[in-house]
């Protein structure tokens, strides 16, 4: 009996949700003239065939790792994918597997001679339409732009209004909406036009998104007003104070989105200036002339006085020790690992000395609650004191010691059996000498047999040489290095006691070990302070393997004194 699956798919290239049910029906009438059992339908609905990220396609891999069918039936290959390599990864899996692939429509079959031709002119064409859409669609939306029409994707501060055209109907009878125009949004109007003047008169993105929240005004995307939802970036034209349209003017084609060929995630890519097509559209200014050039003073004033201030730290970092690094990643040793119980926001850092919520110093008190500033060099002290507190108890030094003698006791083996490999190198190469010297004695002298005896010299010196170096991992050595037990033990404790210093000399290194050791720590206020709970397993991390060590051990950290909140201002 073979077992049938079938895999359809349509994208949102003019294409009916009914489609599935047509291809899926070819599918079928192919299997029924053949008198083959249809096990599994895999479909993904309104999904480019470009994607990798599509449900049911992963679906119908899983489903062909595991043999769960012999034959795929498509309607053509381009529903498999749009993407050339992968169509044909797709196809080498399935053959490796020992499954077929067939197009009803286009006739391919992976299972027939000259297979590959038809595989690679037909991805080909499919990648080519997908160009072509690409090269289409974008003209078109770049009439669209020029016309003063939306382009897609909403803009905090206006509604859309579709313009349908009567003369032309879709398939429901509906008038086609052929554009789409934005219309000031007079609620959304008067926020912007109050972010606008309160930064314009010296307030701070924080502050105003603090004071947003507190009045109860969503944010562009429903949840709490963030300071880089206010401030955003100057170059690329994000955040409310670089909107251009709200300065009356609409700029489309800045940047371009590509898809990483490894991963499948498209990430956008500035084009140049030159490429932008720029529209004035006064009659969506919501920002006076005369109070947008005063917030673009102010913004270069602060880019001003932030690049002084990064050449400072720049200047401070070449004259401090080598080896100090000017990048962006973590600096210490548990930043990015303290997590707020709040809102589930990041601890980073305040300050030069202290960790704060993100989202509390982003949006202020009413986009989180946990207003608390911890000094870096306590929460380290107080997390590495439990870690010593653990790895030092009794039961943690006697693992340790069972480990190092495993190790030991295991190199020992190894040892011994290349004192065996050895010994059988060195006898295995004698006999070849011997053999040639015997060969040599009754006037068999040729080339090859002086190159033999050469050979055969050559591998009975390495040989012996190994064999002379793992006779001294005798007994008497093992059992030395077993009394150098309490000396290790001791080194042990003397590394856990100094552990800041241990961790400190390789920050990278040491925040992969503690990011493995104990996870997201989550930050949580409470009325004596700050409390972090530390679910850690501590079993597992410290190689503990009888059952009844099995249970997690919570270490509870309360911050106490020394952690007390700062005043919340603005």
């Amino acid at each position: 009996m073979t077992r049938i699956a079938t895999y359809a798919r349509f994208s949102t290239d003019k294409q009916r949700d009914s489609s599935i049910e047509d291809q899926v029906r070819n599918c079928m009438n192919f299997a029924n003239r053949n008198q083959w059992t249809a096990i599994h339908h895999f479909e993904d609905r309104a999904i480019s065939g470009a994607s990798k990220d599509r449900p049911g396609f992963r679906k119908m891999l899983q489903a062909a790792q595991s043999k769960e069918f012999d034959v795929l039936l498509v309607d053509d290959l381009s529903r498999l994918s749009r993407d050339d390599i992968e169509t044909k990864q797709v196809i080498r899996r399935f053959k490796y597997q020992g499954l077929r692939i067939i197009g009803v429509s286009d006739g391919y079959d992976s299972s027939v001679k000259g297979e590959k031709i038809q595989a690679s002119m037909r991805g080909l064409m499919n990648e080519l339409y997908l160009d072509d859409l690409r090269e289409k669609t974008h003209r078109g939306m770049t009439g669209q732009a020029m016309a003063g029409n939306n382009t897609g994707g909403r803009c905090y501060g206006y509604t859309h209004h579709a313009i349908e055209d009567p003369r032309k109907l879709d398939a429901h009878g509906r008038p086609v909406v052929t554009a789409v125009r934005r219309e000031i949004n007079p609620d959304q109007a008067k926020n912007i036009t109050h972010i606008y003047e309160r930064f314009a008169t010296g307030w701070s993105p924080r502050a105003i998104a603090q004071e947003l929240n507190e009045m109860g005004i969503p944010s562009p995307r429903g949840g709490k007003w963030l300071q880089s939802a206010i401030y955003g970036d100057k170059d690329d034209g994000t955040g409310i104070l670089n909107n251009c349209l709200y300065d009356g003017r609409y700029i489309w084609n800045r940047r371009e989105w590509r898809k990483n060929p490894d991963t499948g995630k498209r990430t956008y890519v500035k084009r140049p200036k030159g490429d932008w097509i720029e529209t004035e559209m006064p009659e969506l200014r919501i920002v006076s002339a005369e109070l947008w050039n005063k917030v673009k003073v102010r913004q270069a004033r602060l880019s001003s006085e932030q690049g002084e201030r990064v050449k400072l730290g720049l200047r401070a970092a070449s004259a401090s020790a080598s080896g100090c690094s000017t990048g962006r990643g973590f600096k210490y040793l548990f930043s990015g690992m303290l997590k707020c119980s709040q809102c589930g926001a990041n601890f980073v850092m305040h300050s030069t000395t202290s960790y704060a919520c993100a989202k509390n110093i982003n949006g202020g008190h009413a986009a989180c609650s946990n207003f608390y500033r911890l000094p870096r060099r306590k929460v380290e002290k107080r997390l590495l004191d439990v870690l010593k507190q653990e790895l030092l108890t009794p039961k943690a030094c006697e693992q340790f010691a069972v480990e190092v003698k495993n190790e030991l006791m295991s190199r020992a083996k190894e040892f011994q059996a290349d004192v065996k490999q050895a010994q059988r190198e060195v006898e295995g190469s004698q006999r070849d000498i011997d053999n040639i010297m015997t060969a040599i004695k009754k006037g068999v002298i040729t080339a090859s047999t002086r190159e033999g005896l050469e050979t055969a010299e050559a591998q009975k010196m390495k040989a012996q040489e190994r064999l002379d170096i793992a006779h001294l991992m005798d007994e008497r050595a093992i059992g030395r290095m077993l009394n150098m037990l309490p000396k290790a033990l001791e080194r042990y404790r003397t590394a856990i006691d100094g552990i800041e210093t241990v961790l400190g000399s390789n920050l990278e290194h040491s925040r992969t070990i503690l990011k493995e050791l104990l996870g997201d720590i989550h930050l949580s206020p409470e009325k004596h302070g700050l409390e972090a709970v530390l679910n850690v397993d501590w079993t597992k991390s410290l190689s503990f393997n009888t059952s009844e060590e099995a249970e997690k051990l919570k270490v509870l950290m309360v911050a106490g004194a020394g952690f007390e909140p700062t005043t919340f201002g603005l």
